[in-house]
């Protein structure tokens, strides 16, 4: 095996690519979307790995989403579900496995990849799914790029969906960039059948209290709020309804914007909840 992949971090491998990427796009060729399948296949060679991915195909893989498999000693082959529709979800699929190859090399033989991988608590599978993850991200929207679309006004599904269509992601993958990337007080709540499936919260939603505790407890959407509205189906722009519709002990008179989008497509519904920034929401007995 060539160098060591274990000298990368999701950060330092992804600003690496983007290094390459934007020298060759001083030279004519296409910035966005990026195009992972031609990386994949010259990254080995480029950093003078002995190891390099020979093959990208689409295979009949119905228990996960995407894999790197050594097929022979120094060769690897990266595979994702033909069944995914989305050019955007198996844009991300494929920028998740190069960052397997990139960062894990040497850990394995194989990595399956499954959409459940990351809530493995506590587990390796966990901490390097969640590497990919972060790579895939951070090379697929790079954060300059990325804040100039969503910066200098309110952001809503219509600024999201324009930065997923420039990036060539999907929806829910732009979002989560915003989400991890902004100073806002913001929640990213996704939901099936009335009860949220999972969510994640800005790093100032964080500190003020307002998260949801999804995977200790089955929870409901909030009666009256616009996501539990099945008359719904979308409200991009949002509106401000009362904030302890959300989290019960905010303050009476505090409102928070609230987003939605029904994705009949993958049978699940994005809300966007965006919060002033000075609200608390924590229990009296948790107030800082």
């Amino acid at each position: 095996m060539g160098a060591s992949a274990a000298k990368f971090t999701p950060a330092t491998a992804a600003f690496l690519l983007t290094h390459w990427l934007d020298a060759l796009a001083a030279t004519g060729t296409p910035r966005f979307p990026v195009d992972v399948i031609s990386i994949a296949k010259g990254v080995g060679r480029q950093l003078g790995w002995a190891d390099e991915i020979v093959e990208v195909v689409a295979d009949d893989i119905p228990t996960f989403e995407g894999g790197l498999f050594s097929i022979e000693p120094g060769r690897w082959a990266v595979i994702y579900n033909k069944s995914i529709s989305s050019e955007g979800r198996i844009r991300f699929t494929l920028a998740h496995e190069l960052g397997h190859f990139m960062l894990h090399l040497g850990a394995q033989d194989a990595f399956e990849c499954s959409q459940d991988a990351v809530l493995l608590t506590g587990t390796r599978e966990k901490q390097i799914e969640v590497e990919a993850d972060a790579f895939a991200s951070q090379l697929l929207m790079p954060l300059p790029q990325f804040r100039a679309l969503t910066s200098g006004g309110n952001v809503d599904f219509d600024v999201l969906s324009h930065a997923s269509a420039l990036f060539g992601v999907s929806l829910t993958s732009a979002c989560l960039r915003w989400i991890r990337a902004t100073t806002d007080s913001a929640v990213l709540v996704i939901s099936r059948d009335g009860f949220i499936d999972w969510s994640v919260s800005s790093d100032q939603a964080r500190k003020n209290g307002a998260f949801f505790r999804y995977r200790q407890q089955t929870v409901a959407l909030p009666p009256g709020s616009i996501a539990a509205d099945d008359s719904i189906a979308s409200c991009k722009a949002g509106e401000n309804v009362a904030l302890r519709l959300w989290f019960e002990h905010a303050h009476a008179e505090a409102t928070v914007r609230e987003m939605k989008l029904a994705c009949n497509n993958y049978d699940y519904t994005l809300t966007l909840l965006i919060l002033s920034p000075s609200d608390k929401v924590w229990p009296p007995w948790q107030s800082v």
